[in-house]
């Protein structure tokens, strides 16, 4: 008898080709000695993990749920499976006469397919399906129900498959000021500066389960009300305004420590994934701007750096929390301001202390000289800044931009500025100093508040003048020079007289 071409023979011989074919991500298969109890009842659980790092996951399955899964491997939700028939006589076809199933793991990171109508013996392909939180996702296996158990001398009718994955990283997350990459800049107090945050988008933000970035802003920014910008941008850095509706904010107050909240809406999860694909090296971003002003607790820390960091807060897709990806210190953006010292004091004894002098300040010199464009009041922008000296001759220009875009705090450059005097001091009597007939140049950096910096004013007393004035003033002069001519008249009459007297 021929048993090659025996059709029994080759239907049994396909189900033992079937039955020893499985990837090694499943585990392996063994043919066993005697045939299965088909009254048995029979199942398939798939249990998902992911882990860091799956070519850490070295030992193949057995078939049992006993396996031993890698200690960091974490039990992976909502991964969705396709699971096949094959043909019992042909593994690389599929049996057409049952029902592909697409089947996904619950909250324990399992599923199941049961019943012996619904999962007749045979070998089965579990496909997992593609998910844009997953990295890498486990290969497709052949997997035989029943399975020849680990001794080879049984069967497994409730086999158990162990398919490891790896997710995707979150978002990363950066800060600059002014302008993208730049890290410093400065600005005078009361003056406007724009923060940018930079996130990239993974690929699954469409569906991600939550997308929040926060800011705590520092207590020397004030956040300007209403700022807030999000731009989605791709990978050839197109920058796309997002509409209000994209996004929720929550602006800082005292209630909620300062803090500035801005969420992706469902709506805003699908527009900001229209910048994807992400490609190799290049990711698509979204871009958070708002703006900040310094205030007058800046004057505290005058030449001192003042920070502005921002947090991600992601939940992927999968329902899996990433731990809040913080912008590092030493990559916080900063914006800095400086100041100067006057001392007002009197030219001829520098001792004598002058209040009561007013001063403006300018940006140019040509400004200074012209009177015009003055820096403006930080309490009210509509008014030149003006300062007067205190009682112990002291006023000062606290909180002024020095140094370039780009310049950190301590290295930047010094920054010019033009002092005018608008209303000179008085002294003792009453009388005015004379006022300063030019601009003084002073200079603005990191240490020019110091008090061992001081800039020295001298005022020169007012000068004594010969009297002036109009005829009134004149009239006793007349009257004493009529008074000496006519004496003088008399004179000459009385001597006249003396001598024709004398004649006769």
């Amino acid at each position: 008898m021929n048993l090659k071409n025996n059709p029994l023979f080759k239907k049994i011989g396909g189900l033992a080709l079937s039955i020893a074919i499985l990837c090694t991500s499943c585990g392996p298969a063994f043919a066993a000695t005697g045939s299965p109890d088909t009254s048995a009842t029979r199942s398939l659980t798939i249990h998902k993990y992911r882990m860091e790092d799956i070519t850490k996951a070295t030992t193949e399955g057995t078939g049992q749920q006993t396996d031993v899964v890698p200690a960091d491997a974490v039990p992976l939700p909502g991964i969705a499976f396709k699971v096949t028939k094959m043909q019992d006589t042909d593994n690389t076809k599929v049996d057409t006469t049952w029902n592909i199933q697409t089947v996904t793991t619950g909250a324990d990171g399992s599923v199941t397919i049961s019943g012996n109508s619904n999962l007749p013996m045979g070998v089965y392909k579990v496909e997992e399906q593609t998910n844009p939180a997953v990295a890498v996702k486990a290969d497709p296996c052949l997997v035989s129900v029943p399975l020849t158990n680990p001794a080879g001398d049984g069967w497994i009718y409730n086999v158990h498959v162990f398919p490891k994955n790896q997710i995707k990283h979150g978002p990363d997350i950066d800060k600059f000021v002014t302008e993208l990459e730049n890290k410093h800049d400065t600005a005078d107090i009361s003056e406007s500066v724009k923060w940018i945050i930079e996130t990239t988008l993974p690929d699954d933000v469409a569906t991600c389960k939550n997308y929040t970035i926060t800011d705590s802003i520092d207590t020397r920014l004030d956040f300007v009300p209403g700022s807030v910008k999000v731009y989605r941008v791709d990978t050839d850095k197109k920058r796309v305004l997002m509409t209000p509706d994209s996004y929720t904010v929550t602006e800082p107050s005292t209630a909620n420590s300062r803090t500035l909240t801005v969420s992706l809406t469902d709506a805003g999860k699908k527009t900001a994934a229209k910048s994807l694909p992400n490609a190799k090296d290049k990711n698509a971003t979204l871009n958070i701007e708002f703006k900040t002003v310094i205030n007058k607790t800046a004057e505290g820390s005058l030449g001192k750096p003042i920070p502005n960091g921002a947090t991600i807060h992601y939940t992927n897709n999968l329902d899996i929390f990433f731990e809040p990806q913080t912008v590092p210190d030493d990559k916080k953006p900063e914006v800095h301001t400086g100041g100067i010292n006057l001392l007002k004091v009197d030219a001829d004894d520098n001792a004598l202390k002058l209040q009561e002098a007013k001063f403006k300040i300018y940006r140019t010199e040509a400004d200074a000289k012209k009177n015009i464009n003055a820096v403006k009041d930080p309490q009210d922008n509509h008014i030149d800044w003006e300062v007067t000296t205190d009682a112990s001759g002291i006023a000062h220009f606290w909180g002024l931009a020095y140094g370039q875009k780009g310049q950190d705090t301590y290295y930047g450059d010094s920054t010019h500025y033009w002092v005018v005097e608008t209303l000179a001091p008085v002294d003792g009597e009453g009388k005015p100093y004379n006022l300063l007939k030019y601009p003084v140049k002073v200079t603005v950096n990191s240490n020019s508040h110091a008090e061992a910096n001081k800039i020295i004013v001298e005022n020169i007393k007012h000068y004594d003048l010969p009297y002036t004035g109009g005829t009134g003033s004149l009239t006793p002069l007349y009257m004493g020079a009529a008074l000496i001519l006519m004496a003088a008249g008399m004179s000459i009459l009385f001597i006249r007289s003396k001598r024709n007297t004398g004649d006769k």
